[in-house]
C-alpha cells in the first residue's frame, strides 16, 4: 500500500463516508478531520476505525491552527475510544500538549503522531531539536515537522532533519509548505515519509505546497524511470 494521504475536510458524517467510500482504494491513508463534522458521534469514528485500521488518521485541529471548536472533554471521549486501535490520532504540540499528558496519565494506547506546525517560517537548528525533545516525552509512534520554507535553505534543512531521524530509527512526517518546500514532499516521500499529503484537487489541499495525487504519482513515475 502507497504512503499517500488524503486529507478530508467535510462538513457532515455522510460527505465522509462517501468520500472515503470513493477513496479508500486509491490511498494508503485517510485523514479525517474531525472537528470539522457537525454530526460527528461515537458511530462515525467507531465505524472508521473498524473499517480502516491503521490507514486511518484523526486531526482535531482547523486550518492554520484555528481554535479548535470541540470542547477538550469531547475529544478526551474520542481518544478513550480510540485506545487500543491501530488509528494514528495527530495531536498538536503548541495547544494540544494537554491531550498528549493526559494520553500519558490514564496510559491509553494510543498512537501519536506528535506535530509541530509553523505557517511562518522554518525554525533554526536549536529550535527544532527542542521541538523534538518536547515530542519524544510523550512516546509518540510518529514524528511530525511540517513548516513555511521562505528560502531553498529552508528545504534542505528539513530534509537534513529527516535524515537526522531517519538514522536514530524515528518515523517521522517531515515536510515543508509553500512553494520552496515542494521538494521536500518529493524527496521526503523516497526517504522515508509515513505519509505524504496529496488531494485529488489543490482546492482540497490541507496545507500550501501540497501537491496533488496525479502530480506526484506523474513525479514519481519520471524519478524511477
Amino acid at each position: 500500500m502507497n504512503n499517500y494521504c488524503l486529507p478530508i475536510m467535510r462538513p457532515s458524517r455522510a460527505e465522509v463516508l462517501e468520500t472515503v467510500s470513493k477513496h479508500e482504494a486509491d490511498y494508503g491513508f485517510l485523514e479525517v478531520w474531525l472537528d470539522y463534522v457537525e454530526d460527528l458521534d461515537d458511530a462515525l469514528v467507531r465505524s472508521l476505525a473498524k473499517r480502516l485500521g491503521g490507514r486511518l488518521v484523526v486531526v482535531f485541529r482547523r486550518l492554520q491552527l484555528k481554535p479548535i471548536h470541540m470542547p477538550l472533554e469531547r475529544r478526551m471521549e474520542i481518544l478513550k475510544l480510540l485506545s487500543g486501535t491501530p488509528v494514528l490520532v495527530d495531536l498538536e504540540l503548541e495547544g494540544q500538549e494537554e491531550e498528549m499528558a493526559a494520553i500519558r496519565e490514564l496510559g491509553l494506547d494510543i498512537q501519536i503522531i506528535a506535530s509541530h506546525h509553523d505557517y511562518q517560517s522554518t525554525p533554526s537548528a536549536p529550535e527544532v531539536h527542542s521541538i523534538l525533545d518536547r515530542m519524544e516525552q510523550y512516546n509518540p509512534a510518529i514524528y511530525k515537522l511540517a513548516t513555511m520554507c521562505r528560502t531553498e535553505a529552508d528545504a534542505v534543512w528539513l530534509l537534513e532533519v529527516l535524515l537526522e531521524l531517519k538514522a536514530a530509527g524515528r518515523r517521522f512526517i517531515i515536510l515543508g509548505m509553500g512553494e520552496a518546500g515542494v521538494v521536500t514532499r518529493i524527496f521526503g516521500s523516497m526517504w522515508g515519509n509515513e505519509l505524504v499529503f496529496v488531494p485529488e484537487v489543490p482546492e482540497h489541499a490541507s496545507a500550501p505546497g501540497q501537491l496533488t495525487r496525479s502530480q506526484m504519482e506523474s513525479i514519481m513515475r519520471a524519478l524511477k524511470g
